[in-house]
C-alpha cells in the first residue's frame, strides 16, 4: 500500500514539474514572440551602447559643452507624506528617455543634449542586481565614455533619477558641470511618517530584496506582466506627437519597463541612503525644480517645499525653483519649466 501511495505521489510530483517546465517554456517563447513584433512596431530611436555585455540605448542632438545628459526614473508616488505602491504601480515602469523629448529639441540650439534609457526603461536592457543608485551612475559613465561624449556634462534627472545623478555627482565629481533636480526630494523625508512600514522596511533582510529583483527578471523573461493590459492612453502631452506619445506609452507600460519597477522598489532605501552619503556637492551649479502641487494639502506642500530647499543648501550655488501652473508632473505638463532651469545651470556652469 505504502509504496502505491509513493507511486502515486511521485507521478503528480512529475505531472506537476512537467507542467511548470511547459508553463515556462511557453512563457519564453511567447515573450520572445512579442519582442519581435514590438520592434516593427515600435522601432528604436537612438543608438545601442556596449557596456560590458549590456546595451543601454543614448539619442543626442546639437553641439556645445557641457553636454547635458537628461535622465528620467519611475514616477514614484509620495503624495499626501505617504508611500503609494499602487498608483505607482499604475503610473508605469521607469519612463523611457524618449520622455525628453520636447526638452532636447528646445535645448539643441545651444548645447549637445542627450536624453539616455536607464537600465530595463526604453529601448535598454534591464540590469543586474542591485539596481542602486551607485549602480545606475556606474551605467551612466560606463555608457557616456563607451559612447564617446567627454566630461564635464550637466546632469538632469527627474523624478526618481534625480537620486541617480545626485550619486553620480558624489562618485564622478570631477565630471559633473551643474545638476537640475526635478521634482523630487529624498523619499526618507516623506515614506510613511504616520504609521511603522518604513521601520518594518528596514526590518525586512537584504535576501528579500535580492529576491524581488530575481522575480522581476524572471517575470521579464516570460512575458508575466503582458497578461495584463496596461491602461489606456490619455491624451499626448503638449510636445509630443500622437506617434511619439503612443510610443512612450507602450515603453513605460512594458513588461521589461514594469521589471525595471520591480528592482527600482527593491533598491529604494539603498539609493536613498547612497544620495543621503554624497554628503556636499561644493559649488557647483544647481536648481532643485518643483512643481507647484497645488492639489495637495497645505501640511505636504510645506514637507516637500523644506525637503528641496534642503536639496538646494547642498550646493554654494544651488537655488530653488517652484513652477508648473499647477501641474503636478513637469516633464510632461510643464517641460518649458525644466528646459528653464537646464539654462539657467548652463549659463552657471559656462560662467566658470
Amino acid at each position: 500500500m505504502a509504496g502505491k501511495w509513493k507511486t502515486a505521489v511521485l507521478a503528480v510530483a512529475i505531472g506537476g514539474a512537467g507542467v511548470v517546465i511547459f508553463a515556462v517554456l511557453s512563457g519564453l517563447l511567447y515573450e520572445q514572440t512579442q519582442r519581435a513584433r514590438d520592434r516593427q512596431r515600435y522601432p528604436q530611436v537612438g543608438r545601442s551602447v556596449d557596456i560590458g555585455g549590456r546595451m543601454l540605448n543614448i539619442d543626442c542632438a546639437g553641439a556645445g559643452q557641457p553636454a547635458v545628459i537628461l535622465e528620467s526614473g519611475a514616477n514614484w508616488s509620495i503624495s499626501r507624506g505617504v508611500y503609494d505602491p499602487r498608483t505607482m504601480w499604475a503610473n508605469g515602469g521607469p519612463r523611457p528617455g524618449y520622455s525628453w523629448m520636447p526638452v532636447q529639441r528646445a535645448l539643441a540650439a545651444v548645447t549637445t543634449v542627450c536624453w539616455y534609457d536607464r537600465a530595463g526603461s526604453g529601448w535598454s536592457d534591464l540590469g543586474p542586481y542591485p539596481r542602486d543608485s551607485a549602480s545606475q551612475a556606474r551605467d551612466l559613465h560606463a555608457l557616456l565614455h563607451a559612447g564617446g561624449l567627454a566630461p564635464p556634462y550637466l546632469l538632469a534627472g527627474e523624478s526618481s533619477a534625480a537620486l541617480d545623478v545626485r550619486v553620480y555627482a558624489s562618485l564622478f565629481p570631477s565630471e559633473v558641470a551643474g545638476l537640475v533636480l526635478a521634482n523630487w526630494a529624498d523619499p526618507a523625508i516623506f515614506l510613511d511618517r504616520r504609521s511603522n512600514n518604513g521601520k518594518r522596511a528596514d526590518r525586512v533582510p537584504e535576501v528579500v530584496y535580492h529576491g524581488q529583483d530575481t522575480m522581476a527578471q524572471l517575470f521579464n523573461m516570460v512575458g508575466y506582466f503582458r497578461l495584463g493590459h496596461p491602461p489606456p492612453a490619455p491624451a499626448p502631452p503638449r510636445g509630443l506627437t500622437d506617434a511619439e506619445w503612443r510610443t512612450i506609452w507602450h515603453l513605460t507600460h512594458s513588461s521589461k519597463a514594469m521589471s525595471a519597477l520591480l528592482q527600482d522598489i527593491a533598491a529604494w532605501r539603498q539609493s536613498s541612503a547612497e544620495a543621503r552619503a554624497g554628503g556636499s556637492l561644493g559649488a557647483i551649479p544647481l536648481v532643485v525644480l518643483g512643481a507647484d502641487n497645488l492639489a495637495e494639502p497645505a501640511e505636504f506642500r510645506e514637507a516637500w517645499s523644506n525637503a528641496q530647499s534642503q536639496l538646494a543648501r547642498l550646493s554654494t550655488r544651488g537655488k530653488q525653483m517652484v513652477g508648473g501652473n499647477g501641474a503636478s508632473d513637469l516633464l510632461y505638463d510643464a517641460p518649458g519649466t525644466i528646459v528653464e532651469a537646464v539654462r539657467q545651470v548652463l549659463a552657471g556652469a559656462r560662467m566658470k
